[in-house]
């Protein structure tokens, strides 16, 4: 799958990062962190998900836990099944509590490359980090 529109400075193709969020602040502030090193696709719905991907099948996945329409844990699987190299990283903005703690292990145990709180704990570089190693995952595998 050749990318037309891949940055013909940079020797190997930029990863395609699919940001799915219903809070369009989140998209916009995550895509503004990745943008200069990734192609970003955006979804702000589960149904929104599943048509970008059938699309054109992203890298990296960051997919909130709650959208309007569908549990993000209950999601993980489906993506995991047809797209099984596609990793995902799981997106809370719930405090970092028990409860989160739970959820990040569910979600790493379901089969997501790891889990990101979008509450006060909440870094660039930690971003830009799970993305990077994420996307090198997704390219060895």
């Amino acid at each position: 799958m050749a990318a037309s529109s891949a940055d013909s400075s940079r020797p190997a193709r930029k990863g395609r990062i699919l940001i799915v969020d219903d809070e369009e602040g989140i998209r916009e502030l995550l895509k503004a962190i990745l943008e200069a090193d990734y192609h970003i696709a955006e979804a702000d719905s589960g149904a929104a998900l599943l048509l970008a991907l059938e699309k054109e099948a992203a890298d990296v996945v960051l997919l909130d836990m709650h959208l309007p329409d569908a549990n993000g844990l209950h999601l993980l699987p489906a993506i995991k099944q047809r797209w099984p190299a596609t990793q995902v990283i799981m997106l809370s903005g719930t405090p970092n509590d028990g409860g989160t703690k739970s959820w990040a292990a569910e979600s790493v145990k379901n089969g997501a490359f790891g889990f990101l709180s979008k509450s006060a704990e909440f870094s660039f570089p930690q971003v830009l980090d799970c993305v990077s190693s994420a996307v090198a995952v997704r390219r060895d595998g």
